[in-house]
């Protein structure tokens, strides 16, 4: 859910990442040798690892001769989009081909995944091979609730966070403390233009700062149009994800308290009808978009604001891709009424091991290595997003980053999608619905209730859904 970064930038920065390619340590080989505690036990073995085409996988690349020179394991990281990648896992996993040892996976797919046992259980690998690792791995510091919604699944622990995205809400600093523009917003609507609370004035400033081309706007003649907000609404995951922010705020959910499927209930028409209200302004290509091209049109200053992924930030704040670098806040999610409780909508990427992997004892030096401080600190560095939080409280990071506060809020704020093994059919079904519904070609209640009839379908025989 993230654009990319410049290999080049990537290169040169990882170069002199925290002396991370410049061990002092003599490597002479086998088993019994360490390179800055890290064991050459495994040295020689392949390793194939598939991952999200992410900033955080971007800098992992970046770092791999680092690990090759402590381990003398070579890996060879490949890269795909979202759906290409689970694309990719099925097929591997079904197969029991075992080509990749290290897949990073959506958290929402470890319950499909783990119930067929196509993951290998971590922590007897990791402490079968503890004398393997190096300085800089420690598990107490990974954010426990992070941690156990991506990995835990029916007590047992299946890998570590691999992306510690969540949703958050993402301003145009620039505009908003504008004075002409706070001015004429205190005129138009009665109170202050300040980052949306609720979404009421998230809807407000939606309309405030939706101008055409040749308009002004902080002072500026605009020379394309500006959009009040930045939206998802292609027949995608994105789609179904980002209505779960608004679905949340209203008071909804996928299922009930009883666990039964809930889509269709009067609270999560309501967001959706806010949703379809709120489109109005956005760019008219939202119906197309997902998370890539809200990153761009933030990134090239084409909206005002938008709810989204938090892993973009760090492109986002990039002087050499992004209009807007150094004019961007971040804030949580607006809530329904003021007072009540923001959610952010966690979007962790989980690295876990092949059951059917040949190398998983070097598969679980990998994660280690992976989940060290040394380079979980250089992702935050280099604009990724970590799992430690020792990471998120460094003061450095806190001072170079203007995103990294709100980050670690967003993750204590955040909630989790259902990880049941369904939640694939029932996101494709939402997709296809909202989707029709943010087209105009349908109601808000009748693509609900077509999502609903297609949830209970897929769930015949294992309702009440127990664990999500």
């Amino acid at each position: 859910m993230n654009k990319r970064i410049p290999r080049v930038a990537l290169a040169v920065l990882a170069i002199s990442a925290l002396g991370l390619t410049g061990c002092s340590s003599a490597k002479t080989g086998g088993s019994g040798e360490k390179v800055d505690g890290w064991s050459q036990e495994f040295a020689g073995t392949q390793l194939n690892v598939i991952a999200e085409a992410t900033v955080n996988s971007q800098v992992l690349e970046s770092l791999l001769p680092d690990f090759e020179k402590k381990t003398g394991i070579k890996v060879q990281l490949e890269q795909a989009p979202y759906d290409q990648l689970v694309q990719k896992a099925v097929l591997d996993y079904s197969t029991k081909r075992g080509n990749y040892d290290v897949i990073s996976i959506p958290y929402e797919y470890l319950g499909a995944f783990a119930s067929k046992k196509y993951l290998q259980p971590v922590e007897p690998l990791m402490e079968k091979n503890q004398a393997a690792f190096g300085d800089g791995f420690d598990t107490s510091d990974i954010l426990p609730e992070l941690w156990k919604a991506s990995s835990n699944w029916g007590g047992t622990v299946y890998g570590y966070p691999s992306n510690s995205a969540t949703t958050m809400m993402m301003y145009r600093k620039d505009l908003f403390e504008n004075a002409d523009e706070k001015q004429a917003f205190k005129k138009k609507y009665g109170y202050d233009l300040a980052p949306a609370t609720t979404l009421q004035q998230y809807r407000d400033i939606a309309e405030f700062f939706t101008r055409p081309a040749g308009a002004t706007a902080a002072g500026e003649k605009l020379a394309e149009p500006l959009y009040g907000v930045a939206m998802a609404g292609k027949r995608h995951t994105a789609t179904t994800l980002e209505w779960m922010n608004y679905s949340w705020a209203y008071g909804g959910d996928i299922f009930d308290a009883q666990g039964m499927p809930a889509i269709d209930s009067p609270a999560n028409v309501d967001s959706l009808q806010y949703e379809v209200d709120l489109s109005k302004f956005a760019p008219p290509t939202f119906t197309t978009s997902t998370w890539d091209e809200v990153t761009a049109q933030l990134q090239q200053g084409q909206a005002a604001q938008s709810l989204t992924w938090g892993d973009t930030a760090g492109s986002i704040e990039d002087k050499s891709q992004s209009k807007t670098a150094g004019k961007m806040g971040y804030a949580s999610i607006p809530v329904l009424k003021d007072g009540n409780q923001s959610y952010s909508h966690l979007g962790s990427w989980t690295y876990t091991i092949d059951y059917a992997s040949k190398n998983q004892d070097a598969a679980s030096v990998f994660l280690a290595w992976a989940m060290s401080k040394p380079v979980q600190f250089e992702l935050a560095k280099q604009g990724g997003l970590p799992a430690l939080r020792s990471a998120f409280e460094d003061s450095e990071l806190s001072a170079q980053l203007p995103y990294w506060s709100q980050e670690l809020k967003s993750l204590e704020e955040a909630r989790s999608r259902p990880r049941i093994a369904q939640w694939g059919g029932i996101s494709d079904a939402l997709a296809l619905e909202l989707s029709e519904v943010l087209s105009g070609s349908k109601a808000p209640a009748a693509g609900l209730q077509a999502a609903q009839q297609a949830a209970t379908k897929l769930l015949d025989g294992a309702l009440p859904v127990k664990e999500m």
